[in-house]
């Protein structure tokens, strides 16, 4: 199983699924031209958190994986979130990144972190404005996993996506006990 998580989402704010998985942070461990030498390694379950999600979408054609699971996915970030607040974020982030991780991971609803944050985060953001995913045909394999009360309003985004949706009452940080629910739904 692999797991690519979105943005900020830092192993230290999950409490087991990076012990379980194959784990990847965006813009941490690898950025998004390497993303097909990722997930054409997994043959069987294939998450995407997010940004995560998103990478998977645009890279569509390098899954293999028997099951994909699309945890709050989009196909381009600013059909739901406003470039200025991307761009607000981005003139913070220069001044306090720990400060911009801390809220935002807040405001989804993810505990805080509190270790060295990478400069390269702020490509992520930069690449948010303007990575899209053109088109996505829907595909039995895929699923999504959806939150209604996401705070980035990304829950309409599943049914555009996915053919296979679950919605889960929570914010855009989805518990694990839910993801692994998810994860046994499709097996």
């Amino acid at each position: 199983m692999t797991f690519i998580s979105g943005w900020g989402g830092f192993r230290e704010i999950f409490d087991y699924l990076p012990n379980v998985c194959d784990f990847f942070v965006p813009f941490v461990d690898f950025f998004p031209n390497q993303t097909p030498d990722i997930i054409s390694m997994e043959s069987e379950i294939l998450i995407g958190w997010s940004l995560g999600a998103h990478l998977i979408l645009k890279y569509s054609k390098h899954v293999i994986a028997k099951k994909v699971l699309l945890i709050t996915p989009f196909l381009y970030f600013c059909d739901y979130v406003n470039k200025r607040v991307i761009d607000r974020m981005i003139l913070a982030f220069e001044k306090d990144k720990m400060k911009v991780i801390n809220e935002f991971l807040s405001n989804i609803g993810a505990k805080a972190y509190n270790k060295d944050i990478p400069d390269s985060l702020k490509h992520g953001l930069e690449f948010l404005k303007v990575s899209k995913v053109e088109s996505f045909e829907k595909k039995d394999n895929y699923f999504c996993l959806c939150a209604q009360k996401d705070f980035l309003k990304l829950n309409n985004a599943c049914f555009d996506i996915c053919k296979n949706t679950m919605m889960v009452d929570s914010n855009h940080f989805i518990s694990e006990d839910k993801i692994e629910l998810a994860i046994k739904k499709i097996h």
